[in-house]
């Protein structure tokens, strides 16, 4: 949770520079907001996204509302499960259903792997 969507910036780069430019321009912003997400300084949020910061309201302007939109929903999801800290942290994910994951259907899949793994082996 907390981790941004690298796609966004890749497509906003893609409109303003060549694709092997692109490619080195979105790492390099990506890299540049996940440093000022991480910012203990930077206070964007109070209960909700404040509109009228300066660093988000240009991003906004000159990138796009989807790399706007990866950033406040990095912004969120770090507020939401880390709000004492500025870091990643890991949940389990249930990516078909684009929601966190339950402990049972984690276990289901690892189950599931195990049983696989087993049986390439030839155990029963």
């Amino acid at each position: 949770m907390g981790e941004l969507d690298r796609k966004p910036f890749h497509d906003a780069m893609k409109r303003k520079y060549s694709e092997a430019e692109a490619d080195e321009r979105a790492t390099e912003l990506c890299s540049l907001w996940e440093e000022y997400i991480r910012d203990p300084d930077w206070h964007p949020i109070e209960a909700v996204i404040k509109e009228d910061d300066e660093k988000l309201r240009d991003l906004r302007e000159n990138y796009g509302e989807e790399v706007y939109n990866a950033v406040t929903a990095a912004l969120c999801e770090i507020n939401k499960y880390n709000p004492s800290g500025r870091y990643i942290i890991s949940e389990l994910w249930n990516y078909n259903e684009g929601r966190s994951a339950t402990l049972k259907e984690g276990l289901d899949v690892l189950i599931k792997h195990w049983r696989c793994q087993n049986r390439k082996r030839g155990v029963d």
